[in-house]
């Protein structure tokens, strides 16, 4: 199983969610809660800014509850 950040639409709001996928590559499930950045320092921090950036270029998911 892998997974990545994909901008997600929720009710009509946009937010960013980790992604799970099987080993054909289709969406297996996603998480609850929108995730948010963090880091131990401002280096890992960027760092995972640059992943979520990375989430703005694939296309918008539907939050299916």
């Amino acid at each position: 199983m892998s997974w990545n950040y994909r901008v997600m639409n929720k009710a009509g709001e946009l937010a960013i969610y980790s992604v799970y996928y099987d080993e054909d590559g289709k969406v297996k499930g996603y998480s609850v809660d929108p995730a948010c950045p963090l880091g131990a320092t401002l280096e890992e921090l960027q760092n995972c800014c640059e992943i979520y950036l990375e989430a703005l270029t694939q296309p918008v998911l539907e939050y299916e509850e």
